[in-house]
Formats: structure tokens, sequence, C-alpha cells
């Protein structure tokens, strides 16, 4: 299963536990928006998902790192998300 995690001003955050519904509710879509873009990507290979780690230092200020089983599984996700 495709995991995606947030790290805010280096901290890591849930969706689910952030007390501010507008921030909430827009880390909840950057979720959906990732999950239904790389909802098809797997390692061929492994079997594997890709892992996506949105980070920032708040909510305006957003990048995407993204790791796997190996380098043609990061590629494949970075061109979807790209």
């Amino acid at each position: 299963m495709l995991d995606v995690h947030f790290e805010i001003d280096g901290k890591r955050v849930s969706p689910n536990n952030i007390g501010n519904a507008l921030e909430r509710s827009i880390l909840q879509e950057i979720t959906n928006q990732i999950k239904e873009s790389l909802q098809s990507v797997r390692c061929e290979e492994h079997g594997q998902y890709p892992i996506v780690t949105v980070k920032g230092r708040n909510l305006h200020d957003l990048s995407f790192e993204i790791s796997g089983c190996c380098d043609s599984l990061v590629s494949k996700a970075t061109s979807k998300l790209d």
C-alpha cells in the first residue's frame, strides 16, 4: 500500500491530528491526490509501492520526497507526480 507522510517544520504530523480544520482538509486533499496519481505505481521486480514524504516549513512551502525499494520505482513515481 502506498504510504504518504508529512513533516511540517521538521516534525512528523498526521492530517487526522491537526487541530485546524482547514489545514487538516488541505493535508487530506494532498494525500488523496498523491494516492490517486500513484495508485498504479508498483515495482515490477520487488512488488513494493513508493513512499512519499511531504516536507515543508509550513503548508505554503511544501515539497515531495519519494523513496522506494529501487531507483526504477522512484523514477516511475517521480514522473507520475511531475
